[in-house]
Order: C-alpha cells, then sequence, then structure tokens
C-alpha cells in the first residue's frame, strides 16, 4: 500500500510540474516570439545605453562610488524603470480575458495555483533578461581600455575601472525588487480585463511604492522614519552598488512577492469558481 501511494504521489508531482511548465513555456513565447517583447528589450537597452553614457561623463568628473550607483540611484533610471512592470505583467490575465480564453484556461484540468506560478515566472524570467546586457558594459569598457593602451600605449581619460560588487550587487537588489513588482502587476492584471486599468493600477502602485522610500527626504526624521528607510528602494540599491549585501531587503521582497501571489491564487480561485 505504501508503495502504491508513494507512486501515486509521484504521478501527481509529474502531472503538477507538466501543467506548470506547459503554462511557463506558453507564457514565455508569447514574450520571446512576438514583436511585443523584443520592442520592450529594445527600448530598455536603449535607455540603458543613453544612460551609462551620461552616468560615464559624470563619473569622469567626481569619484567615489560605482557606476552602477551613479546609474541605479537617479530618478531619471527609477523614471523609466516604473514603466517596465505594467508593460510586461498589463496582459497575463487581462488579454486571457479580453481575448475570451481564460475560461477555457480556468476549466482546464489544472489548479490555479499552476496558471498563477506559470504566468508570474514566465514574466519575470522575461524581466531578468531585460538585464542581462546591461552586464555586458564592464566586459565592453574593458576590452576597449585595453584596445587604447595596446594600440596607443595611453590609457583612455576618465577610465573607469569595474569590480565585482559593481554588477553583482545591483542585478541582485534589481532581481529582489523584480519579483515582489512582477508579482503586483500579475495581481493587477488578474483584477480586470482592461490591460490599460492594470497597467494604470501598476504604475500608480510602483510610484506610491518609490515615494515611499523617499518619505525621510521631504520630511525628514521623525518616530516612524526607520520603517520608510526600510522600504527605500534608492537606499537598497546604494548599499547593493557599494557590495553591500543586506538579508533585510531579502527578507521583504521574498515575504511581499509570496503574499501577493497568494492573494493573487485567492483572486483568480474566485473568478474560476464564480463563472
Amino acid at each position: 500500500m505504501a508503495d502504491t501511494a508513494t507512486t501515486q504521489e509521484i504521478k501527481r508531482t509529474r502531472s503538477s510540474l507538466r501543467a506548470f511548465l506547459t503554462i511557463f513555456c506558453k507564457e514565455l513565447r508569447s514574450y520571446l516570439c512576438t514583436p511585443f517583447g523584443w520592442v520592450i528589450l529594445a527600448c530598455t537597452m536603449a535607455l540603458e545605453g543613453f544612460w551609462l553614457q551620461a552616468v560615464i561623463q559624470t563619473m569622469a568628473k567626481a569619484s567615489g562610488e560605482s557606476v552602477m550607483y551613479y546609474m541605479l540611484g537617479s530618478v531619471n533610471f527609477w523614471f523609466y524603470f516604473i514603466f517596465i512592470f505594467p508593460l510586461i505583467t498589463m496582459r497575463t490575465f487581462a488579454d486571457e480575458e479580453r481575448q475570451g480564453t481564460l475560461e477555457g484556461l480556468l476549466t482546464a484540468p489544472v489548479t490555479t495555483g499552476q496558471i498563477v506560478l506559470g504566468k508570474y515566472f514566465a514574466a519575470y524570467l522575461f524581466y531578468l533578461l531585460l538585464w542581462l546586457p546591461m552586464y555586458l558594459y564592464p566586459w565592453m569598457s574593458e576590452i576597449g581600455n585595453w584596445y587604447t593602451s595596446v594600440r596607443y600605449g595611453v590609457t583612455p581619460e576618465g577610465c573607469i575601472s569595474y569590480t565585482l560588487a559593481d554588477w553583482v550587487g545591483p542585478y541582485c537588489i534589481l532581481a529582489l525588487a523584480g519579483a515582489f513588482f512582477i508579482a503586483v502587476g500579475v495581481l493587477c492584471s488578474s483584477l480586470t480585463r482592461s490591460q490599460i486599468i492594470a497597467g494604470i493600477i501598476t504604475t500608480c502602485f510602483m510610484i506610491m511604492f518609490y515615494f515611499a522610500g523617499r518619505v525621510t527626504e521631504l520630511w525628514g526624521e521623525f518616530p516612524a522614519a526607520p520603517a520608510f528607510h526600510y522600504l527605500s528602494c534608492t537606499e537598497q540599491v546604494g548599499a547593493f552598488s557599494r557590495g553591500l549585501l543586506d538579508t533585510r531587503p531579502l527578507v521583504l521582497y521574498l515575504t511581499l512577492t509570496v503574499f501577493t501571489l497568494a492573494l493573487t491564487k485567492r483572486i483568480v480561485d474566485y473568478r474560476r469558481w464564480h463563472r
């Protein structure tokens, strides 16, 4: 009997994994095999390159911080960073609802958790892929500096050196924050059938969350200020860019991500059983 129960459990696990992977691959193809995903990638790379060039010019006149600190800690960076998440997530559930395919998905032999996690991890993986080209810049810069030194025998003026912490730390905080923000976008998309409304709600949340971390800059220190420092994205980016890997953002974003995905599952469950 024990062997039979174990065999059945293994079969259920394999079936659940296949269902998850099917939804995950379908969603990932919707990003990578359509112009939609490549347009987002191209725009993100263009903005990254433009802002990196501006940062390097600034650092040629200043010192003391890494390239990534100047790049990710700026308001200009967060201006376009905020709008990445609604673009990625607004279509996850809302587009299915608009096309009339959500009902078929919800009545398929898959669980709500598999649907939510499949869509979430596909969107999250695509988000991580957006930032991979940015980490080619340090090596490209080093190759350029090396070629100039060998070819002309001089070190380029304003040459900037990179360390491992310059890109590992920022990528970690971008991955952590992105995990939560993608979950928020998926949640907002599950609330409505309109992609535009889902995008607006996600953008409004992102703006409020960003400015919550800058409350102390506007009103100074007060009894509740430590909580706002704890939520500050710019302070977290500054710490991680200096190579200070703090566990508090890890706990914060992972907890919020799990809570948001659980809430999304409840909402999709409600829609599933009230059709």
